[in-house]
């Protein structure tokens, strides 16, 4: 019978080629790249599904009366939807990384002093969310695009 998959029955040797086994050292290798790349996958998916329901869903000429009732012109209905829509594609794909993050900083901060800020801390119309996505976004600008991401396929280098 064979050794079960408790580590600990593999002290002092090398890690077994069981696939579970490769995949947790990678990931213990480099924690913080899959912690960014967690982050990264999340906050994108986040902006991609809201980009994505203001261009399909409530649709251009609907998001853009929604902005004006809150004194945001139409220009700024249609910058946001397609820096949220655009831009979280590339954060799931971790393609441009840092460069995503730059406009979808600049339309949560929009977001903050507009509409999100003279509301107080908590949901529903309060700042804590618009605030959550900010450091996010803040993160992956300081941080990069952490694990697996299309940068570092570009760029040569290995995907862990």
């Amino acid at each position: 019978m064979s050794k079960s998959l408790n580590p600990a029955n593999y002290a002092g040797s090398d890690v077994p080629s069981h696939p579970v086994f490769r995949w947790a050292a990678t990931i213990a290798a480099n924690p913080e790249r899959y912690g960014i790349m967690l982050l990264r996958l999340v906050v994108g998916i986040v902006f991609l599904m809201h980009g994505g329901q203001k261009w399909f869903v409530f649709g251009p000429a609907g998001t853009a009366a929604a902005f004006a009732k809150m004194g945001i012109p139409a220009i700024g209905a249609y910058a946001t939807m397609t820096a949220e829509f655009v831009c979280g594609i590339l954060l799931v794909a971790g393609l441009f990384t840092r460069f995503a993050a730059v406009p979808l900083i600049g339309v949560m901060a929009v977001a903050l002093i507009t509409v999100h800020g003279r509301n107080g801390f908590f949901l529903p119309m309060g700042y804590e969310y618009v605030l959550t996505l900010l450091a996010g976004l803040f993160a992956l600008l300081l941080a990069g695009p952490g694990a697996l991401a299309v940068d570092d396929f570009i760029a040569g280098e290995p995907a862990v």
